[in-house]
C-alpha cells in the first residue's frame, strides 16, 4: 500500500487529500491483476453547498489515467459526493473513495486530477506517480493494506475482498490512542510452486525504517498450508512500540529456510510513553568496547549529534537529552548500543564507515552555522547514500538555485527524486522542498517555490487548467529535469 499526501491550495479553502493504492493478483485462468485507489478527503477542507434534500454536501471531480508512454491503458472520470450534513459550521472527519482498475503486468504512469466542483476559483491538482504491476508465476504477495476495521461480507461491494469488507486506514500513522496494527494481504502461487500438501513458514515482523533492523518482541512465525491464494488478516499489538518510522514485513520461507516471497509496508508510530531502557545501557562496560576510547566529552557529543540522520525518532529524542548532560559514561554506553544494534559483530567498523561519510558531507554541504550532516542534503546523503544522478541548476532565469537528486533504487522503492532549493546560494543551504520517497516531504507545488522568485502566486504562474501560463518567458526547466533526469 503506497501513500502520498496532496494539498490543493485554493483561494478560499486548502483541500487536504490523501492518496494511496494497492495492487492485487487474480490467480484464475485468463484473469488480469488490478490496482485499487484509496483517495480520502478532509471534510473540513471542502466547500459544501445545499442540495435538493435541503442538506449540504461537497463534490469532488476526479480523473484517473494509466499510461504507458503516450498510450492510455485505463481511464476513469467521475464525481465523488461527500456524506450529507445538516449544518456546515462544524464539519470534520474524512470520507474515502475506492476504485479498481484492471491492469496487466507492467509499469504505468498514474495521473490523477482532483478538483473541488464547488470552488471554481481553485486550480485543479494534477498528481503523477509511477506504479508497477508485477505478479510473476512464482510466489509473491499483494500489497499490504493497513485497516481501520474489517468484517465478513454480507454482499459484494467495492470494499469487499475475498469474503471480507475492508476499511483501509486513511494514513499509515498510529498515534498513542491506536495500539493495534491490523493489516490485509494475499499470497499467491504457493501450491503451484511448492506442490500439493506442502507447507511453508510465514514470518511477520517490524523493522526500523532508518536502519532496517528488526525490532525485538515483534517477530511472529506461522506454518502455512499451500494454496492458490492465501488471504492474511492479522492484528499486532503495538502498545509498546516506540515512536518512529517502521516497516511491517511479511516473508515466506521454504523448508530450507530460503526466502521465497517478501513484501513490506511503511508506517509511522507516535508513542511518548515509551522510553529507552537505561538498564540495558547500564549493562554495557565502556572499558571493554570501542566507545570507551572516546574520552573527550565534546568529541562524543559531536559524534552523537552526527547520528541524527540515521536515528529513529525515539533515538533522536534520547540523544538530545543525553548531550545536555556531562554523563560521558552513559554517552559511551549509548554510542556503543546504537552501533551494536546495527552491526552486532562489528559495531566499530559500522561507525567508522558511517563517520567517513559524515566527513564527506561536512566538506560538501556545510552551510552558515550548520555542519553538513545538519543540512537537508547532508541528511539525505547519509540516510540513503549517494544519488545516482544530480541536476544542479543555479542560474536559470526567474528561478531560485535548485538541485534534483535522482535515486534509481531506494531500498524497495524505485525511481525516487529529491528537490532542494536555496534563496541565497552564498549560504550553501539547500532545503528539501519535495520528494516522492516514502516518509519524506511531498509537495506537489514545489515548482511554484522555485519560480516564486518571479511569480508571487500560483494564480499568476498557472492557467486554470493547471498548465503553465504561456505568457511566461522562462523555461520551467525544473519540471523537465524532474520528469526526464539526465
Amino acid at each position: 500500500m503506497c501513500f502520498f499526501a496532496t494539498q490543493i491550495i485554493a483561494q478560499e479553502k486548502n483541500i487536504n487529500s490523501f492518496i494511496s493504492y494497492g495492487t492485487f493478483n487474480v490467480t484464475s485462468e485468463n484473469a488480469t491483476p488490478y490496482l485499487e485507489t484509496y483517495i480520502s478527503f478532509d471534510c473540513s477542507s471542502l466547500v459544501y453547498v445545499k442540495n435538493a434534500n435541503s442538506q449540504y454536501d461537497a463534490s469532488i471531480n476526479l480523473t484517473i489515467i494509466f499510461k504507458q508512454g503516450e498510450s492510455i491503458k485505463n481511464y476513469d472520470k467521475y464525481t465523488v459526493t461527500s456524506p450529507e450534513v445538516a449544518d456546515t459550521t462544524n464539519i470534520n472527519g474524512f470520507f474515502m473513495d475506492i476504485q479498481r482498475y484492471s491492469l496487466a503486468n507492467g509499469e504505468y504512469q498514474m495521473e490523477i486530477t482532483i478538483e473541488d466542483a464547488n470552488n471554481k476559483k481553485e486550480r485543479p491538482l494534477q498528481v503523477s506517480e509511477t506504479v508497477v504491476i508485477d505478479f510473476p508465476e512464482n510466489i509473491c504477495f499483494s500489497s499490504i493494506i493497513a485497516l481501520e476495521d474489517y468484517k465478513p461480507s454480507e454482499g459484494e461491494s467495492v470494499n469487499s475482498k475475498n469474503g471480507y469488507d475492508l476499511i483501509p486506514m486513511i494514513m499509515p500513522y498510529y498515534p498513542e490512542a491506536i495500539n493495534k496494527l491490523t493489516f490485509y494481504t494475499e499470497i499467491y502461487n504457493t501450491k503451484k510452486v511448492l506442490g500439493e500438501n506442502e507447507k511453508y513458514l510465514l514470518n511477520t515482523y517490524i523493522k526500523t525504517f532508518e536502519s532496517n533492523t528488526a525490532v525485538s518482541n515483534y517477530f511472529f512465525s506461522k506454518r502455512m498450508n499451500v494454496k492458490d491464494t492465501e488471504v492474511i488478516i492479522n492484528t499486532m499489538d503495538i502498545s509498546n512500540l516506540p515512536s518512529g518510522n517502521y516497516y511491517l514485513v511479511l516473508e515466506a520461507r521454504n523448508r530450507n529456510n530460503e526466502v521465497i516471497g517478501y513484501n513490506q509496508f511503511f508506517f509511522q508510530r507516535s508513542n511518548s510513553n515509551y522510553q529507552i531502557d537505561n538498564s540495558i545501557l547500564a549493562s554495557i562496560d565502556p572499558t571493554k568496547v570501542f566507545s570507551g576510547n572516546i574520552d573527550n566529552i565534546d568529541t562524543i557529543k559531536e559524534y552523537i549529534r552526527a547520528l541524527a540522520p540515521i536515528s529513529s525518532q525515539i533515538e533522536n529524542g534520547y540523544a538530545l537529552s543525553l548531550i545536555k548532560t556531562d554523563d560521558i559514561k552513559t554517552m559511551q554506553q549509548y554510542f556503543y548500543s546504537f552501533w551494536a544494534s546495527r552491526n552486532t559483530l562489528s559495531p566499530q567498523l559500522e561507525w567508522e564507515k558511517y563517520y567517513a561519510q559524515v566527513k564527506r558531507v561536512n566538506a560538501s554541504f556545510s552551510a552558515m552555522r550548520m555542519k553538513g550532516y545538519q543540512t537537508d542534503r547532508g541528511r539525505i546523503f547519509l540516510k540513503y547514500g549517494a544519488p545516482d544522478r544530480i541536476v544542479q541548476n543555479y542560474n536559470e532565469a526567474g528561478a531560485y538555485p535548485y538541485e534534483i537528486w535522482h535515486y534509481y533504487t531506494l531500498a524497495n522503492q524505485r525511481n525516487k527524486k529529491f528537490v532542494f532549493m536555496t534563496r541565497d546560494i552564498a549560504t550553501n543551504d539547500f532545503q528539501l522542498i519535495h520528494s516522492d520517497a516514502i516518509g519524506e516531504l511531498n509537495n506537489n507545488r514545489w515548482t511554484t517555490e522555485i519560480y516564486s522568485r518571479t511569480y508571487s502566486s500560483y494564480q499568476e504562474y498557472y492557467n486554470s487548467d493547471g498548465s503553465v501560463n504561456p505568457n511566461i518567458n522562462y523555461g520551467d526547466e525544473a519540471k523537465d529535469y524532474y520528469d526526464n533526469p539526465r
